[in-house]
């Protein structure tokens, strides 16, 4: 395993990035669809009801100590439990979720860019951009968050002022018109997308300031949430939100009628590489993870063997929904209801296996 040397700045960088990675262009519609104008809110909730949760991962990263991830549950349930355990719910849904970010990046960018090209080339070309910054380990990834994040910073900015001036207030009133139900619902999309921070337990032996982990990634959370209520708020300003719930990239049609000084337009070649660079970002994070996991999963000595045939994995994943459009409502969908729940009762109940672990232990050394 690699040592220690992840700094707070690194991991606020490679986890923000990773939550913001996808949901960026989608969270408008899945928040109108279900809670109209009161998405705003629901994004408010989501990331309160993401701290609990954050306070849950810092205590079982502290209760993992040194351990890895994986070779900590193995001891927590067993080998055989331990091993089905990890396989079906921890490394399996990274896989998925890795294919998932493949796919509807390609597939915008085929559309965009190269319209003719075959979806399984540009597939295969950012699997293997994947792999190559991978191969250089967890630093090589976290130089690579660090050198693109100023760049990530300043195009947003950008995209988001240049698209505030076609944004109207009456669009986005009333404020409030939706029930509480379905704000909560809503809120659960939200909040599974600040349980990706989930990775942070595959990150925690390499991290060098463990006990500043909380606080640095509260305040990445109030930040994402900053983010994506300025997300809802420019696409629903934009084009209501009846409109904004039956598009399937709501911020890129934003970006796509951004016009600069009344003659440049088409602007969505730019977001096409910020978006690039975010994705290799939570791609690379994410197919580490899984490589690590799976590492300890067979006890190898190196991650990098397993480079290839999971990548042959994933773009078989990445390759089989047959219509983009439903699959990702589907996917949503699923994610969106399920993944926070999912992320509370994983981290909620190993922390209580290790809180019991720890107790029968010192009631075996009581004389």
């Amino acid at each position: 395993m690699e040592g220690a040397h992840l700094s707070s700045k690194q991991l606020l960088i490679l986890l923000c990035l990773s939550v913001y990675g996808t949901i960026f262009i989608t969270l408008p519609r899945s928040l109108t669809q279900t809670a109209s104008h009161n998405g705003w809110i629901a994004i408010i909730l989501a990331a309160v009801l993401f701290i609990p949760l954050l306070g849950m991962l810092e205590r079982l990263g502290q209760a993992m100590g040194s351990q890895d991830f994986i070779t900590f549950c193995l001891g927590l349930l067993g080998n055989v439990a331990g091993r089905l355990f990890t396989l079906l719910f921890v490394l399996t849904p990274l896989i998925v979720f890795s294919a998932a970010t493949v796919r509807v990046f390609t597939e915008l960018f085929v559309a965009i860019v190269l319209p003719e090209t075959p979806l399984e080339l540009p597939i295969i070309m950012l699997l293997a951009l994947r792999f190559y910054l991978t191969s250089g380990g967890l630093s090589a990834i976290a130089r690579w968050g660090e050198v693109v994040m100023p760049g990530i910073v300043v195009i947003t900015l950008l995209l988001f002022g240049l698209s505030f001036s076609k944004v109207g207030l009456h669009r986005i009133e009333p404020f409030w018109n939706a029930t509480v139900p379905e704000t909560l619902k809503a809120s659960l999309s939200a909040l599974s997308a600040f349980a990706e921070m989930l990775m942070l337990l595959f990150l925690w032996p390499n991290i060098r300031e463990k006990q500043r982990v909380f606080k640095v990634l509260l305040g990445g959370t109030g930040l994402l949430a900053i983010v994506f209520v300025l997300d809802f708020v420019v696409a629903v300003g934009t084009y209501g939100s009846a409109y904004t719930a039956r598009l399937a990239f709501p911020m890129l049609e934003v970006i796509k009628d951004i016009e600069l000084l009344h003659f440049i337009e088409h602007l969505e070649s730019i977001f096409l590489s910020l978006w690039m660079f975010i994705s290799l970002t939570k791609g690379s994070l994410t197919l580490y993870t899984v490589s690590v996991g799976f590492q300890h999963w067979f006890r190898l000595p190196s991650f990098r063997p397993l480079l290839v045939p999971l990548s042959i994995i994933i773009f078989f994943i990445a390759i089989s929904p047959p219509n983009l459009y439903i699959s990702i409502i589907e996917y949503e969908k699923f994610k969106g209801l399920y993944y926070a729940i999912y992320a509370y009762v994983l981290v909620g109940g190993l922390l209580a296996l290790a809180k019991l672990r720890a107790r029968g232990g010192s009631h075996g050394q009581t004389p």
